[in-house]
């Protein structure tokens, strides 16, 4: 089976350029490993209230870390962002993984689901 990092070398052998991590306190060796000099990680979540940084090896990267916060990015942002998204949907270019559909009487359950990562994909709610 071959790693992330082996896949991104052969998908990018350069390295890459640009990484939008929803897990930078997971991801930080991975991330670095597979970086180009130069490149930008941004960031809008972390498991862990603080994170541990491989900061030697991204300091002679020249890595750029950019933490964005959603609820402060400008309307018209969000507005193209959701355009951008319905429209690669429509275009059947865009593809999330369903893991489970549960009740919402089960929404522990599904809550659990998603912290576990076990099955990967999406968790969804049906509501009555």
């Amino acid at each position: 089976m071959r790693t992330r990092s082996q896949l991104s070398v052969k998908l990018a052998p350069g390295g890459v350029d640009r990484i939008v991590d929803v897990a930078l306190s997971a991801n930080a060796d991975l991330d670095i490993a597979i970086v180009r000099n130069g490149a930008v990680i941004a960031c809008y979540a972390i498991s862990d209230d603080r994170v541990a940084l491989p900061f030697w090896t991204m300091l002679f990267a020249n890595v750029t870390i950019r933490l964005l916060g959603s609820d402060d990015f400008p309307q018209a942002a969000r507005d193209a962002a959701a355009r951008d998204l319905a429209a690669a949907a429509a275009d059947s270019a865009l593809s999330i993984p369903v893991a489970d559909v549960l009740p919402l009487a089960r929404i522990a359950e599904a809550h659990a689901l998603i912290e576990s990562g076990h099955p990967p994909g999406r968790v969804l709610i049906a509501l009555p």
